[in-house]
């Protein structure tokens, strides 16, 4: 594993960025302001160009500038003409609630002069801020979800502009910095798609999170200290730490681009769902022991008979554990993390409950060793077992 996931229940939600993060953006002096940077004297800038390549080099920024200005004026659909305390004057949104709005979504703080703030994002903090002054939702709420809606659009933002980047360089054979001014050029005409889309993805999400948490009303006997019975599986490409020292970037883009969308669609299909990937490491979650099992050996068959990947190994556990900001926490997720480090390559181990509850849930599914006593770090000594396919039938990816 190369790290990130692990000793989850000590990770502070609160705190600073995860593994997968991406760094925060700076709300900059808007683009199309800027000034061109005189290329045309002696010194650092210029270095050994020649008067051609100084040319070349201010009409490529004057055409970056125009597109990043366009884009801006269309996504931001207005000027920066607040500032928080004119939020607070005008609006009247407190300055603590813009404040942590702001650091929320991830972008760099700003003092409460500073002009950065639009009519539309006047709009968006009034809104969540008037549920909190109302008592609707409390200020840590506020936090939780904005820092969510930061967290993952910003993620998003990131996989959109980069998978057009890969597209242009891939159909096009462009370079990577013609790509990129193609990519700038492009999403204007992309953007009402993107929107509809993302509203539509996040309603079906949340009506899908939603009938489960209603399942979870009807249980008994909930432990209010773990409630939710899940399947948990950590999965990771062995070696993966020595073969990427030997790959150029774009070959291992490539090979953790492969790794995760097999992945997510036998994880997909075996009714699971993903919680998190940080590079050749993915995690996810089942609500039923048969369905962890399932998922956790089909993973293994698949990337195994993959030539393009190395084998993962899979630590498969079951148990309660808590949810909070889209992750799990508890001693039985530490417990599946720590069991994928000792797992062989191509194997998913298990501990004794899980095996029980799973040849329970599915008698003859799959079949188990004997197992050995493993000493697992921060956790003690184990019993750990080898799971294999018995009379399962493998899933059924309708490719």
């Amino acid at each position: 594993m190369s790290g990130g996931m692990e000793d989850l229940e000590s990770t502070d939600p609160a705190g600073g960025a995860s593994a997968q993060e991406p760094a925060a953006p700076r709300d900059a002096v808007p683009v199309e302001t800027a000034e061109l940077p005189d290329l045309s004297q002696d010194g650092a800038e210029a270095g050994s160009l020649d008067d051609q390549e100084i040319l070349d080099l201010n009409r490529r920024f004057a055409a970056v500038r125009r597109s990043v200005g366009a884009l801006e004026k269309i996504l931001l659909q207005g000027p920066r003409k607040y500032s928080r305390r004119d939020l607070a004057r005008q609006q009247d949104i407190p300055e603590r609630l813009t404040s942590v709005y702001w650091r929320s979504l991830g972008f760099t703080p700003v003092d409460e002069d500073t002009v950065v703030f639009t009519d539309e994002d006047a709009y968006a903090i009034g809104d969540l801020a008037a549920i909190v002054e109302d008592g609707v939702i409390s200020e840590r709420a506020f936090a939780s979800i904005s820092r969510g809606m930061g967290f993952h659009m910003g993620r998003l933002a990131m996989w959109i502009t980069e998978a057009l980047v890969d597209e242009a360089k891939y159909a096009d054979g462009l370079d990577d910095a013609q790509a990129r001014q193609q990519m700038l050029d492009s999403i204007p005409e992309l953007l009402e798609t993107f929107e509809s889309q993302v509203m539509f993805t996040f309603r079906r999400q949340l009506a899908a999170y939603a009938a489960r948490a209603g399942s979870e009303v009807l249980h008994r006997d909930t432990d209010e200290l773990f409630p939710l019975q899940r399947a948990i599986g950590f999965a990771d490409l062995v070696q993966f730490t020595r073969i990427a020292q030997d790959l150029p970037g774009t070959e291992l883009a490539d090979m953790v681009g492969r790794f995760e969308s097999l992945s997510r669609d036998v994880i997909s299909v075996g009714g699971g769902r993903v919680v998190k990937t940080v590079g050749d490491e993915i995690m996810f979650l089942a609500d039923t022991p048969e369905d962890g099992a399932q998922i956790a050996i089909s993973l293994a068959e698949a990337i195994t008979e993959s030539p393009e990947l190395p084998p993962i190994r899979v630590g498969l556990a079951w148990g309660s554990m808590f949810s909070r900001y889209g992750d799990v926490f508890g001693p039985i997720v530490n417990l599946a993390a720590r069991m994928e480090s000792v797992a062989r390559p191509g194997v998913v181990v298990v501990d004794a409950d899980t095996s029980a509850a799973v040849e329970q849930a599915l008698p003859g599914g799959f079949s188990f060793t004997e197992g050995e006593e493993v000493e697992l770090h921060g956790i003690g000594t184990i019993h750990v077992r080898e799971m294999r396919r018995d009379r399962s039938s493998p899933l059924d990816m309708g490719l």
